[in-house]
């Protein structure tokens, strides 16, 4: 049962949320770059980028460092979690909408051809039904490929390689959104899930995802923590990416100003299923100390 109308949480981790969200975040102690390699062929590849929560940035500029731009400079692709929904109506305490010029942020990087969006996230029915259907109207009409409803909670991020998504958490009553895995999509190939699940701003995952992780899929990379937790290989062949954290926001508190990036190498050799060769992982800081800007910088 949950705590107001447009929390997702009971009582108790409502509680315990606020708690952490208006603390200083716990103290950084994993790594600030990883880096798996699965093997050394070369064959076909194709690099995909991946960062995490996209939250609107009001009347902020977004800053990369050049850093930021070199790691995802051969990246073929470019996966995000689109964290709030596209509207005009007025802004909401505790709710998330974007404006047409975060567009703009995104083809810094890659055309807006080459991205994949997820909506799959507790902040995708903050404006209602309405705000939903534009956001993904405009996705449509820029040639953004996304997934995260029930009628479209798996895409095909290029042929052989899938992403799915659902989010633990809904801010409100809907049935557009799973609340659990809707399963890997059928058919060969090399599948990612791609979770809204977990518990914001902690640094590792709590036992009831390390024994509920989705199945049949071939790699896990998770949102909602608003903080960077592990990239690991769990049971000797499954990475998980826990949580990417943030990528851009113009909210300042302290729990909010972490992220990390990955990039994923994959071999499609012909007539046979796509293959991890390497993942990198790095952490990133956002400085949001200027009232109009931004700014995201490795750790």
């Amino acid at each position: 049962m949950r705590f107001l109308p447009k929390s997702p949480y009971p009582l108790g981790e409502f509680i315990s949320m606020a708690r952490r969200r208006f603390s200083e975040p716990p103290p950084f102690l994993q790594k600030a770059e990883n880096r798996l390699v699965f093997n050394d062929q070369k064959v076909n590849e194709i690099t995909i980028g991946f960062v995490g929560d996209i939250c609107p940035l009001r009347e902020r500029e977004a800053v990369f460092e050049s850093e930021i731009f070199h790691f995802f400079g051969n990246c073929d692709l470019m996966v995000g979690n689109f964290e709030g929904v596209i509207t005009d109506e007025a802004q909401r305490p505790f709710l998330l909408k974007h404006t047409a010029a975060i567009f703009d942020v995104l083809e810094l990087f890659k055309p807006l051809t080459d991205w994949t969006l997820t909506i799959a996230n507790n902040h995708a029915m903050d404006y209602g039904d309405e705000a939903l259907d534009r956001t993904i109207k405009e996705f449509n009409s820029r040639g953004i490929n996304w997934l995260g409803t029930v009628y479209k909670p798996s895409t095909t991020l290029i042929e052989g390689i899938t992403g799915t998504s659902w989010s633990w958490w809904m801010n409100g009553k809907t049935n557009r959104i799973y609340e659990k895995d809707p399963g890997v999509p059928q058919g060969p190939g090399l599948h990612i899930a791609l979770p809204h699940w977990g518990y914001e701003h902690e640094r590792k995952p709590r036992q009831d995802q390390r024994s509920n992780l989705p199945q049949g899929y071939n790699m896990v990379i998770g949102h909602h923590s608003h903080l960077p937790q592990p990239l690991e290989l769990v049971d000797e062949n499954l990475p998980v990416a826990w949580s990417l954290g943030n990528f851009l926001t113009a909210k300042t508190l302290a729990v909010l100003g972490e992220g990390a990036l990955l990039k994923v190498v994959i071999n499609r050799p012909e007539n046979t299923t796509p293959e991890i060769q390497s993942i990198d992982y790095r952490t990133i800081l956002l400085d949001r100390d200027s009232p109009d800007a931004c700014r995201v910088y490795f750790r």
